[in-house]
């Protein structure tokens, strides 16, 4: 067995993961007035994903976590900003968008440098990998359900 003799086990660091990336990104975050998941939203509006429905489903475990349907409030939120401008289905970011993009995105890159301080890129790609194979694995069972 890979993970004995510990009661903090992945399933564990993974929720705690999650907690603390969203405490302190919305942390880093604060003078934009963004939490994590606006972040995301916006990152994904800035590197092109066209329509809410596309982020939904690039963020659908974050959707479910949440209890969520939709993160269409949270691109309202951005147009009332002044943000993102919509045309039929389609979104996109405005000028002013794209500077709070960048702006953001240079406080997420400094809270993303610290918190991985003593981590190689091979080594954090390792493990993005290592990840994305396990959700495989358990997604690949026959109810989609697995105890980590």
């Amino acid at each position: 067995m890979l993970q004995k003799n510990t009661t903090k086990r992945l399933g564990y660091w993974l929720l705690h993961l999650h907690r603390l990336f969203d405490e302190a990104t919305t942390r880093a975050l604060a003078e934009e007035e963004l939490n994590r998941r606006q972040w995301q939203v916006l990152h994904a509006i800035g590197i092109g994903l066209p329509t809410v429905s596309a982020i939904d489903g690039a963020f659908a475990p974050f959707l479910a976590i949440e209890g969520e349907a939709t993160y269409q409030p949270v691109v309202d939120d951005f147009a009332g900003r002044g943000w993102v401008v919509a045309t039929g289905e389609q979104i996109a970011l405005t000028e002013s968008g794209h500077f709070a993009h960048e702006r953001a995105e240079k406080l997420v890159n400094a809270h993303a440098a610290r918190s991985l301080v003593g981590i190689t890129e091979a080594e954090f790609l390792a493990a993005n990998d290592v990840l994305a194979r396990i959700a495989a694995n358990l997604e690949r069972e026959p109810t989609s359900r697995g105890i980590a």
